[in-house]
């Protein structure tokens, strides 16, 4: 996952926030939230609810629930699919491939109540990092992204090293204390919460995803003897030419790739994380 995406998404905490509401836990589903062992149409009746594809407002503004078929027909059109209406296989595939968790046909309005916070110098605190990046890097793509905000919008941000923060940031695995555990590699990626006390306003990553940043495969090794270098994509090994980590070579199967252009040139090479 790249950290750029992972910055806006703390990011849409922004706009939003509470006064002295009681805490109520918002969840916010990110990209690849797809739910596991299940059935096909299980599967598509979640993707629909969760995007708004079975979602509609009459004519009173009330808002009421369309037939699947229907849904079905709205999805397909939206992804330029053809319109069966129908649970066909490319909307299946369609329906399991990771995305954006933002819904694609929204009515404005996620949040009960004028949830904002009550001044405009937002504080934040990253409590811990993922292993997949320098601490130095993931400073500084959230620094850059809250820039993006503070250049369009009456808000400044302030970064805090002890204490609480309107944001707090963490990087955590299954139970990460709160109500909402992670689910391991890919499936739920992260959760946000409106602004308020306690909980609220806070930004979760799931550290059992692999965190990238910028285009292409951004791979940090570990042990071997690159000392931690990133993979370098494409390398030779034995002739061949590699774009992604490889068990060729090895008897324990174990991922690898190595950290120059060729390898049987200059020998460096990492192991490469098992997230991947």
């Amino acid at each position: 996952m790249r950290i750029s995406i992972l910055a806006f998404m703390v990011l849409g905490t922004c706009t939003l926030s509470a006064w002295s509401h009681p805490i109520k836990t918002i969840f916010v589903n990110f990209p690849g939230d797809v739910i596991k062992n299940t059935i096909d149409l299980e599967l598509a009746e979640s993707y629909l609810k969760r995007f708004g594809y079975m979602e509609i407002l009459d004519k009173s503004g009330r808002q009421g629930t369309v037939s699947t078929s229907k849904a079905l027909r709205r999805l397909q059109n939206q992804l330029g699919l053809k319109e069966t209406g129908k649970l066909d296989q490319p909307t299946i595939d369609a329906i399991k491939t990771p995305r954006c968790g933002v819904p694609d046909v929204r009515n404005y309005q996620t949040f009960d109540g004028d949830l904002k916070w009550d001044h405009n110098d937002v504080t934040y605190r990253i409590l811990n990092y993922s292993p997949d990046l320098d601490a130095s890097v993931i400073d500084d793509a959230f620094a850059r992204a809250f820039k993006v905000w503070r250049d369009v919008t009456p808000l400044t941000f302030t970064r805090l090293y002890n204490g609480i923060a309107d944001i707090m940031i963490l990087f955590g695995k299954r139970d990460h204390g709160d109500p909402y555990p992670f689910d391991g590699k890919d499936g739920l990626l992260a959760h946000a919460y409106p602004p308020g006390e306690g909980v609220q306003g806070d930004a979760h990553f799931d550290d059992d995803e692999y965190w990238t940043l910028g285009n292409g495969p951004a791979i940090k090794t570990y042990f071997g003897n690159a000392e931690g270098a990133l993979c370098h994509f494409p390398f030779r090994f034995e002739g061949k030419s590699y774009s992604t980590c490889t068990t060729e070579g090895r008897e324990d199967g174990l991922p690898w790739c190595a950290t120059t252009a060729d390898y049987g040139k200059d020998g460096k090479y990492g192991f490469c994380p098992s997230e991947l």
